[in-house]
């Protein structure tokens, strides 16, 4: 069974040409079409090594045999390549995934053909102290955010990891503390508490804004050096 795409071939090499041809950054492809600058530079190692067939439909969950996984894991521990070269040379649409059986075999971890375990994702979710949420946050950013893995790992629901880490990206430590029944609802507070609480959310905003303004910046410098690059690297055709 095929998935259905979120962006169509056409619509992925079409902003690829925009990129190459120096008509758009990866952050414009991004911030135009609503989705990471990570996904539209994984596009263009993807095309760059397979051309169009890298956006061909695939099976939903396409396998790779034991074999091939543990070939491709000797590659990276021999320094043939980081996880992006590796992806282009082997021909593997998404250097996390190389990552994911690299993290696995480090840890002593079997490496199978195919192990979807799905159960994940519809596991009940279990109720974790604070500090155990900490670790799971820590480890689950550590580990490239594999959800799945993290969930496999500290054998809770899929669902709770992933809102566990885009509270702890919103809050910080904060956001994984339960305040449930702690907090005082608008009309009991104080025209003091009031203001704290307006003050504490302006603070979360304002150092929301920033991160993600420092974000842009460093990809906007990371942007700047790649054109520089592919333009010393044209060559000169007049004479």
């Amino acid at each position: 069974m095929s998935r259905t795409p979120r962006f169509s071939k056409e619509t992925k090499i079409k902003a690829i040409k925009a990129y190459q041809t120096g008509i758009k950054s990866m952050l414009e492809i991004a911030c135009e079409l609503g989705c990471d600058v990570s996904s539209v530079k994984q596009w263009v190692r993807n095309y760059e090594s397979m051309g169009s067939m890298a956006f061909e439909d695939k099976p939903r969950n396409q396998s790779y045999m034991k074999s091939f996984k543990l070939k491709v894991i000797k590659a990276y521990h021999d320094g043939k390549g980081s996880y992006a070269e590796l992806a282009k040379q082997y021909q593997i649409t998404s250097d996390s995934m190389i990552k994911s059986w690299v993290s696995k075999y480090n840890r002593h971890n079997e490496i199978k053909a195919y192990d979807p375990k799905g159960y994940v994702y519809m596991a009940k979710s279990r109720k974790v102290s604070y500090e155990e949420k900490l670790d799971i946050v820590k480890w689950t950013i550590e580990h490239n955010f594999e959800y799945k893995l993290a969930a496999e790992k500290f054998e809770t629901a899929y669902s709770q990891v992933y809102n566990w880490v885009r509270k702890y990206n919103v809050e910080g430590e904060a956001g994984l503390k339960d305040e449930r029944g702690k907090r005082k609802p608008v009309e009991n507070l104080s025209e003091i508490e009031k203001l704290k609480r307006e003050v504490e959310l302006l603070r979360r905003k304002n150092e929301r804004l920033e991160m993600e303004a420092e974000v842009i910046k460093k990809f906007q410098e990371i942007e700047r050096r790649d054109i520089l690059a592919r333009s010393a690297k044209k060559p000169n055709t007049k004479r």
